[in-house]
């Protein structure tokens, strides 16, 4: 398939020493209750680094634009239609900082897509199934 016509999206994971920042997916929104990082879709004429810092701003209302050297491009993962197609590519921008960053989802434009957030270990990573494309990401990083 042609990679310019696949959908591309853009999400930065933060990591802080062993923990990782997650956010739930609000139950009405797309992929409603899924843990995941904050992202969304590259905008015409955007680069996905460009995407993941803006989308995770209009997320969590934490500015990462003064960080962009510090944000890394770790993993590109396909995104699937229901019937198993492959439908857009995932970029996922590492961030490590020593301090938690605390989203707030109440300030934050988009702070909807969200009901929760929060900072998890290996072991108390809130994936269902351990074949999650982010699940394998976070374990490549011990």
């Amino acid at each position: 398939m042609d990679n310019r016509k696949l959908k591309r999206f853009s999400g930065i994971l933060v990591r802080c020493k062993d923990k990782f920042l997650l956010c739930k997916r609000s139950p009405d929104n797309s992929l409603p209750n899924i843990w995941s990082v904050p992202g969304g879709g590259v905008e015409s004429g955007e680069k996905p680094k460009e995407t993941a810092i803006r989308e995770f701003y209009e997320e969590t209302n934490i500015d990462l634009s003064d960080e962009v050297n510090n944000v890394n491009l770790i993993e590109v993962v396909n995104t699937y239609k229901k019937d198993g197609k492959i439908k857009g590519l995932m970029y996922i921008y590492l961030y490590d900082t020593d301090v938690e960053l605390y989203p707030d989802l109440d300030n934050a434009k988009d702070g909807d897509e969200h009901s929760e957030c929060g900072y998890f270990n290996l072991m108390d990573l809130p994936f269902d199934d351990h074949k999650d494309p982010l699940f394998k990401i976070i374990l490549k990083l011990f």
